[in-house]
């Protein structure tokens, strides 16, 4: 993963500590599951080997930012919002919130891309379009199966949290993997938050902050 940015809801705000107490409510149910902060992961793989680049990417979201927030403000829009809930095979992905594909969230992760990962602008459209899939993480494990007991633990936490129920969708050909929709559009956040460069390296204990601005 190398160096990531992430998008983090303010904190103190009501949506951070919503999503950091499910976050540690899930991970009592799952024994190798560590601790992280609420966040969408905007890219990863950041050609970042200073502080000044650091500063560099900060100051482009600063700028990205300054581009929608009139927008935003007036439509009172969530720039991350969420469409349902996985449960994944992946260390990384292991349970996730879905996010509805924001036309702001993903012009900013397009600008990131192009100027400090791809090498052309049409690498940057091909990963935004082929490979981007917002989400928030809620559990990292490498715990491969995950029986029926526990999927339905997770799924009531899962709506106690955000208030709202469940409806599993069918994923052909993957019996390790749950899918539920929420049959709405549940809010995430949006303006305040914080874009954070963080080196994802090593344990998640480890990962250490590079820097981080405030919107």
């Amino acid at each position: 993963m190398g160096i990531a940015l992430w998008f983090v809801p303010h904190a103190n705000s009501t949506e951070y500590e919503t999503l950091q107490s499910l976050i540690l409510s899930l991970q009592t149910l799952f024994p190798d599951a560590p601790t992280f902060e609420p966040h969408l992961t905007i890219t990863s793989q950041l050609k970042c080997n200073s502080g000044a680049e650091v500063q560099q990417v900060l100051t482009t979201c600063l700028a990205a930012v300054g581009a929608i927030k009139p927008s935003v403000k007036q439509k009172e829009e969530s720039i991350v919002s969420f469409s349902g809930a996985g449960m994944g095979k992946g260390y990384f992905t292991k349970v996730r919130l879905i996010c509805t594909e924001n036309k702001y969230l993903m012009g900013i992760a397009q600008v990131i891309r192009e100027l400090f990962v791809a090498e052309t602008p049409e690498e940057a459209s091909n990963w935004l379009l082929q490979e981007f899939r917002p989400h928030v993480s809620l559990v990292y494990s490498e715990m491969y199966h995950v029986n029926q007991a526990l999927e339905r633990i997770v799924a009531q936490r899962i709506e106690d949290a955000l208030d709202l129920s469940l409806h599993e969708n069918a994923v052909p050909g993957n019996q390790n993997q749950r899918s539920w929709s929420f049959g709405r559009q549940v809010p995430g956040w949006s303006l305040p938050g914080t874009f954070k460069v963080v080196r994802c390296e090593g344990p998640v204990g480890e990962w250490q902050v590079l820097g981080s601005v405030e919107v």
